[in-house]
């Protein structure tokens, strides 16, 4: 990556791109000001400021986010609305309580809370901007997109929605859970008061706090411990102690039941009481006379007391809804009604005397029957189970290859790096052990170790990691070296042995900025991949690169493959940082020992700052000859 004479490293060969213009692009973060399970900032220490609030009105965070108004406190912190001072984006800042702060038990409990809130991605569910710890003041903080909206238990009473809109709210919802749940995160307190309505809308409803999500493992245990989470009124049988507490995603669907139930009657569900009065009234059943069919059929499924008799995931919940959609017309224009609000009813008429047809969707492909079947199934479980652990597992960065069945039980193969290959492959393997996977096996074949310098600066882009990495990739993870043509403007080892390494970028959003940097197993980061200086490269900059070199082909569609020359055999890593450019080289590939707790903290609030993505793909170049 840096001038072959001087040492062997991966090299980007032909002429340095210019930096590309500055996007228009600004910084857009998730959603709201309830968060969900945490993720390791760089392993600092933490010592919260006094034993009055953690932050004050005034104070500015790691010089980004400036802490406006007090808006809440929770079991575990307390919410305040901010401003990102460079982007005056409105956000929502949720610091632990200080006396928790002094347990570390909850500190890890608010590092997991981010992590699971970094991954989820739906526009009904609270998304995760940054996690981060301010080192002057001495607390750990996350920050979410603030959403201007009053809960759902301070709005039903004046809604009174129709069936249409109540089954609509259902299918957001569910959907928005269903995408937790495929991560491996539980809910646990679906309640009026964790659904948010931005202006007002049920079609803008979103789940918020995930400060008490599970992940699928029934002895992970949280701040409240083993037993009772959530609101009386609204927890499922399982977590009153009955049914053998079974907790999993069927909980969420009997809590998503209720405030359904609740929405419709205008008024909280009377299902509490004592926890006695609570268990009993669930055993019996919730009335549903103010929910019509065939959505109270629906509902009933949902609210079944024997989890095992319930509807077990929210992909059924989904594929009920089909069903309903399917038979039954639904209003085309759900901002248009929604505004006009007690004119419902007369939209109706006029449109059906003027003759507009309202065409039925067809059905959706119903999965109701499948779905035990896919739940059960062990390569699936282990993959969801290995999603789930991967972004907590220290100092590696891991990816699945495949999961395949196998005797006597499903086998994942993995590749990437890791400090310590034999301890993350074991901790892997006690995750798919405590799920009851019976009989998986993790392959580490193609996982190559890191040394230790490295881990800081990994865990750090991790804590970034974009969901889905499928924008940068490799067809392959083995090159070969060979002879290299003689013609420099072919190869950056010209009559030399080296691979010819395909790397291949998909940008999703043509606004961004990316910057590419190339990492080895040692630890050594180099950014020689992007624009001297600003880190900048770009659509733009690809594009014209292409037109230079044959080393940068444009496949259309905003799809680029570069070829990388590389001269020693091994392990090496690109990384791709996309995003709101410039990339100070300095920030982003800091040397040994630049990489620090401060480093981290600074990578961090830039990244929210602008919007920052990671990727990471490993190959290994392989010399025959001497193999």
């Amino acid at each position: 990556m840096s001038d072959p004479k001087d040492d062997p490293k991966t090299v980007f060969v032909p002429s340095t791109p210019e930096p590309a213009p500055e996007p228009a692009t600004e910084f857009q973060p998730g959603v709201p000001a309830e968060p969900a399970t945490a993720f390791q900032p760089g392993g600092t220490g933490f010592a919260p400021r006094g034993e009055g609030t953690t932050i004050r009105v005034g104070d500015v965070l790691n010089h980004l986010f400036e802490v406006k108004r007090f808006i809440a406190r929770g079991g575990m912190g307390e919410v305040f609305e901010g401003v990102n001072i460079n982007t005056d984006e409105r956000v929502a800042i949720k610091v632990m309580l200080p006396a928790l702060a002094k347990d570390p038990n909850v500190v890890s409990m608010f590092r997991r809370e981010a992590q699971t809130l970094r991954r989820l991605r739906h526009d009904a569910l609270v998304h995760y901007i940054v996690l981060a710890e301010e080192p002057q003041l001495g607390v750990l903080y996350i920050v979410t997109e603030f959403i201007d909206g009053a809960n759902l238990s301070l709005e039903m009473r004046q809604l009174g929605p129709d069936s249409s809109e109540l089954l609509a709210l259902l299918k957001r919802l569910a959907a928005g859970l269903d995408t937790a749940h495929r991560l491996g995160a539980i809910h646990r307190d679906i309640a009026p008061d964790n659904i948010l309505l931005e202006d007002g809308r049920l079609d803008r409803a979103k789940i918020i706090d995930f400060g008490i999500a599970k992940e699928m493992d029934p002895g992970t245990a949280t701040i409240v411990g083993e037993g009772f989470a959530g609101k009386l009124n609204y927890v499922a049988p399982e977590q009153l102690g009955d049914f053998g507490r079974a907790i999993g995603p069927w909980t969420d669907v009997y809590s998503l039941a209720l405030v359904i139930l609740a929405l419709a009657q205008r008024g909280d569900v009377k299902m509490g009481g004592s926890l006695v009065d609570a268990v009993d009234k669930r055993r019996a059943g919730p009335d549903l006379s103010a929910v019509e069919e065939p959505l109270r059929g629906v509902l009933a499924r949902m609210l079944a007391p024997n989890p095992a008799e319930r509807l077990q995931s929210m992909e059924a919940v989904l594929a009920e809804v089909a069903k309903i959609e399917a038979v039954t017309p639904t209003k085309t224009d759900p901002k248009r009604w929604w505004l006009i609000g007690g004119g419902v009813g007369a939209l109706a008429v006029v449109l059906a005397g003027g003759g507009l047809m309202l065409t039925p969707r067809g059905p959706a492909p119903s999965k109701t029957e499948t779905a035990p079947a896919a739940s059960n199934d062990p390569v699936q479980l282990a993959r969801s189970a290995i999603d789930a652990a991967l972004p907590s597992v220290g100092c590696t960065w891991l990816q699945i290859v495949e999961v395949a069945p196998g005797k006597p039980g499903p086998v994942a193969r993995l590749t990437g790096v890791a400090g310590n290959p034999s301890a993350s492959q074991n901790e892997i393997s006690q995750v798919l052990a405590q799920r009851k996977i019976e009989g998986a096996s993790i392959d580490f074949s193609e996982v190559a170790q890191i040394t230790q310098s490295g881990c800081a600066a990994l865990d750090t882009y991790r804590q970034v990691r974009a969901p889905d990495s499928h924008q940068l990739s490799v067809p392959q993870r083995k090159f070969e070296m060979r002879m290299q043509p003689a013609d420099p403007t072919l190869s950056g080892y010209p009559g030399e042995k080296a691979a010819n390494v395909v790397l291949q970028i998909a940008i999703a959003n043509p606004k961004d900025d990316i910057a590419l940097i190339g990492l080895e197993p040692s630890g050594v980061i180099d950014p020689e991949f992007s624009g001297p200086g600003t880190g900048v490269l770009g659509r733009e900059g690809l594009k014209k690169l292409a037109g230079q070199t044959r080393m940068v082909t444009d496949r259309g569609g905003d799809r680029f493959q570069i070829q990388l020359d590389v001269n020693h055999p091994g392990w090496s890593g690109v990384l791709m940082i996309s995003g709101k450019g410039p990339f100070d080289q300095a920030l982003i590939a800091p040397p040994l020992g630049g990489r620090g707790p401060e480093w981290t903290n600074k990578f961090v609030s830039q990244a929210a700052a602008n919007g920052w993505q990671t990727q990471m793909v490993w190959f290994k170049v392989v010399d025959e000859v001497t193999e």
